[in-house]
């Protein structure tokens, strides 16, 4: 989150973050907890609609509250403000994206010398932003970017945190943590904090949002890719 706000203030776009605003709720809503989670949604409603009609845009840096907020909100409360919030809310690395597309975004980056295996999670497929996290990352010079495609990590939201499923969760991820444990990949990226853990519990390697490689190569913060060791 502070690597995306550094980058918007990067690009000159003002940031405000509402204070009483809750979790977006969408583990309760896996689980089945409706209820609870229609209360967390009534309240980050209302604090999200009156921004919007104050001229700000919602935008999440966890693909899951951004498929929340614009698919689950809409269908759980039959309200004209979760319509408003839906239609007015991106996930961080496809607003990013489209600022690019607009020949908006700012390519000052400085090269980052690195091999990574970029995984695309489950709801950034659902939210259909055509890759923009690994497209970005193709921006930054010195970023050689290999695409994962072996199907979900295997966390699958709360399934893998479970302790009864933790064997048969790195299994079903088996195929994307192969391809991160090659020699070849010095780190996993994606946008999903649930895959990431996966990536880690799985290879032992380094793993990171696209957006703290993108804020190290603007200069924002430091470079976190831990540099090769050499063997003699």
């Amino acid at each position: 989150a502070q690597a995306f706000v550094g980058i918007l203030e990067h690009h000159g776009i003002s940031v405000f973050v509402p204070s009483g605003q809750l979790p977006s709720g969408m583990p309760l809503i896996s689980q089945g907890n409706t209820e609870r989670a229609k209360s967390l949604a009534r309240r980050n409603i209302t604090l999200l609609a009156d921004a919007i009609r104050q001229g700000y845009h919602v935008i999440a840096t966890e693909p899951s509250a951004a498929l929340c907020l614009t698919h689950e909100y809409p269908n759980l409360l039959d309200d004209a403000d979760a319509e408003l919030v839906a239609k007015n809310t991106s996930e961080a690395c496809e607003y990013l994206w489209q600022l690019h597309t607009a020949g908006k975004q700012h390519l000052d980056l400085n090269p980052i010398n690195t091999s990574l295996a970029y995984h695309e999670p489950c709801p950034v497929r659902a939210l259909n932003t055509h890759r923009a996290g690994e497209k970005l990352l193709g921006l930054i010079p010195g970023v050689s970017v290999h695409s994962v495609d072996r199907g979900c990590s295997g966390m699958a939201g709360l399934y893998g945190l479970r302790s009864e499923n933790y064997i048969r969760s790195l299994r079903m991820g088996l195929g994307m943590i192969n391809e991160v444990r090659n020699a070849s990949i010095q780190i996993g990226a994606s946008e999903c904090s649930a895959c990431r853990m996966q990536m880690r519990q799985g290879t032992a390697k380094p793993t990171l949002h696209p957006l703290k490689l993108l804020a190290a190569s603007y200069g924002l913060t430091p470079n976190p890719v831990i540099p090769r060791r050499s063997h003699r």
